[in-house]
């Protein structure tokens, strides 16, 4: 006997319904795990961040060597969190100087340089498959 059209549909749509409940369960798994490192990886970096100003502040009475001998903490690590705290926090992006668009200083328009570049052709693939040729130049 031969399926009807129906049924094929039916089955088809059984089959994705659970292939759904199966996507669905694993999207939120992933999900919650990713919150829960994020939140985990603040936490830690709060306490090196902790662990560097003690380090620092204590600095002039105990040194490195010697903490990591009593506290049976490894010199390497006590050193990277003492040497954390020492450097500035990083900022954001950098911003790039020099272009009228991003500084929001009057200039000519440069929407058209841009557009250009970006609907120029690729150049085609050479003989050598891609491969960057490099020679060297004589002084």
């Amino acid at each position: 006997m031969v399926t009807t059209d129906d049924e094929i549909t039916r089955r088809l749509e059984e089959r994705d319904s659970a292939r759904s409940a199966r996507r669905a369960q694993a999207a939120g798994t992933v999900g919650e795990l990713a919150r829960r490192h994020a939140d985990l990886a603040e936490r830690l970096a709060e306490l090196e961040r902790e662990l560097g100003e003690v380090l620092t502040a204590a600095g002039d009475v105990i040194d490195v060597p010697e903490l990591a001998e009593v506290t049976d903490v490894p010199a390497a690590d006590l050193a990277r969190w003492r040497d954390q705290a020492a450097k500035p926090a990083r900022g954001g992006k950098r911003k790039r100087p020099g272009t009228a668009k991003n500084n929001g200083v009057p200039g000519k328009d440069t929407s058209a340089a841009t557009a250009a570049r970006a609907t120029r052709p690729a150049a085609p693939e050479s003989a050598d498959h891609g491969r960057v040729a490099v020679s060297t130049a004589s002084s």
